[in-house]
């Protein structure tokens, strides 16, 4: 009996919430807490104002406004309560992202009620929050902003589900955190050239000379080179001409190496792998990955590509 009333004392709860929950979240009586904003308490000092004026005044007319009022806004508590209250969140949606990149991971949330909510707001603590309106009976989808800063399996941050409808004199909110995790990526260095060689696994490297067959990587642009051969997507992205280089090489399939990086610490080694990875996919290039522990055979295609950017994301990773 005493842990139960000790467990509504649990002040912590008001603050960081229930802990990592298992989705879909229900958002109960005991999980939507309710305060009044800074508008609210402004308001009610307005009417405390108009109280005092209509008693020494002793105005009907006063008298019956601040207590309207004052009806007014005790009816929109219930109402910005119940837009969060019986609100399912949950589970949410984690596509794999890049370490460092400003990106959005997607919650999906079920309206359960025969109303619509409005003006619902996600958001973390480190970044603005984004606005949604929820359809009766309906699942949607809330796309929450945060920043991943380091690689492999990330446990999904606690996140704020917030109401201040209808007219933002009270704040209702409810924090959830799910049992989920998320696959980030190692943040591709800015290394823009594949490897001059690459180490096979039962022969020594193997020489690559300038050619015109096999992708290599990319250069800043120089007048006089063909139009064939500029990088637009590049110049979409940075506005900046880049033109690819290809090479001819005395086997078909690139290996991308570890002990081939130029760089020091597994991080930057990890960086300059992903990049590579990425070039050698978007030039169509069979290639293989080889790390202190792993090897991955060449190979081409999406498939390919996830598999061994997955395996740089969780290299080292207890």
């Amino acid at each position: 009996m005493f842990a139960a009333f000790k467990a509504k004392l649990n002040l912590q709860r008001f603050f960081i919430g229930d802990g990592k929950q298992q989705a879909p979240y229900l958002l109960t009586q005991r999980r939507v807490y309710i305060l009044p904003t800074k508008q609210g308490l402004a308001f009610a000092l307005l009417l405390f104002v108009m109280l005092l004026g209509s008693i020494n005044y002793s105005n009907s007319l006063g008298y019956f406004l601040t207590f309207l009022l004052a009806s007014l806004s005790v009816v929109t508590i219930f109402h910005t309560y119940n837009n969060l209250l019986k609100l399912s969140i949950g589970p949410a949606i984690c596509k794999p992202v890049f370490a460092d990149q400003n990106t959005n991971f997607i919650v999906q949330v079920n309206n359960l009620n025969h109303h619509a909510r409005f003006s619902i707001k996600a958001f973390t603590p480190q970044h603005q929050s984004t606005i949604a309106d929820l359809n009766e009976n309906n699942l949607s989808t809330l796309s929450i902003k945060h920043t991943f800063e380091k690689r492999g399996l990330i446990p999904l941050p606690r996140f704020y589900i917030e109401s201040r409808f209808p007219f933002g004199l009270f704040r209702a909110w409810a924090i959830a955190e799910f049992d989920q995790t998320q696959l980030v990526y190692p943040k591709p260095s800015v290394h823009t050239t594949l490897p001059l060689k690459s180490a096979g696994l039962s022969e020594g490297k193997k020489q690559q000379e300038l050619g015109a067959d096999d992708f290599k990587g990319l250069r800043s642009y120089a007048e006089g080179d063909p139009l064939q051969h500029i990088h637009w997507k590049s110049f979409a992205r940075h506005h900046t001409l880049q033109t690819k280089e290809f090479s001819s090489t005395s086997s078909d399939e690139l290996w991308l190496n570890w002990l081939e990086t130029t760089t020091s610490g597994t991080e930057q080694k990890l960086s300059q792998l992903t990049r590579w990875v990425l070039l050698a996919d978007e030039a169509n290039l069979s290639y293989g990955l080889c790390l202190p522990d792993l090897v991955i055979q060449p190979n081409t295609g999406k498939h390919h590509l996830e598999n061994c950017l997955k395996q740089l994301a969780i290299y080292g990773v207890n």
